[in-house]
């Protein structure tokens, strides 16, 4: 009996030792046709089940891809996350409130976008083609949206308009922004729509 104990020991630390191997993840989803729904879940695998996902300097890269019909996503909120998601036709339901968001790439060509937010110092970047998209905010959470082009449409920020028309670019920030305790950084790249920021 001791001798099987004692035999135990190594497995177990190599799984402990395989466990530590990464401490956050980047994960990257792909949503051709439908609706997309994604938010958190306690339960689920920070790597989304991957049984050997790739690992450089501690990061954990996995993908997971779906063609059509509708998708509903529950990431794990554990570890910090980089998070890219490209939706292709069809609404998207983003609730990131519960994530550890280091980073976070969205892009969204045909369809509504209805994208929550996490109260944390965020770096994101929106392509959107056509569609309204709105981002919605934590209290103690201002956001600077640098448009590098829309095309045509309207911005609304707290409840405002604060530009409507053809090619809006520039940069708009939510009121409080300066003294905010969290700050959103987001590059905005639209054809055509309303986006709304509240």
């Amino acid at each position: 009996m001791k001798r099987s104990f004692l035999a135990l020991i190594p497995l177990l630390t190599a799984g402990f030792a395989l466990a530590a191997t990464y401490n956050s993840v980047n994960v990257t989803l792909k949503q051709e046709q439908g609706e997309l729904t994604l938010g958190a879940d306690s339960n689920a695998s920070p790597v989304m089940g991957a049984r050997n996902p790739t690992i450089k300097n501690g990061v954990a890269y996995v993908s997971a891809s779906h063609a059509q019909g509708d998708w509903a996503i529950g990431l794990s909120p554990k570890l910090p996350i980089t998070l890219t998601v490209h939706s292709g036709q069809g609404a998207s339901k983003l609730d990131l409130r519960s994530l550890k968001l280091l980073d976070l790439q969205i892009t969204q060509e045909q369809g509504n976008l209805d994208l929550k937010l996490p109260a944390a110092n965020l770096n994101a970047s929106l392509q959107h083609a056509q569609g309204s998209a709105t981002i919605t905010l934590l209290p103690n959470t201002g956001i600077r949206l640098e448009v590098k082009s829309f095309a045509q449409g309207t911005l609304v920020m707290n409840g405002k308009i604060v530009a409507s028309g053809q090619d809006l670019n520039g940069t708009y920030q939510s009121a409080g922004f300066e003294t905010a305790k969290y700050r959103v950084n987001m590059t905005v790249s639209m054809e055509q729509g309303e986006l709304t920021v509240k």
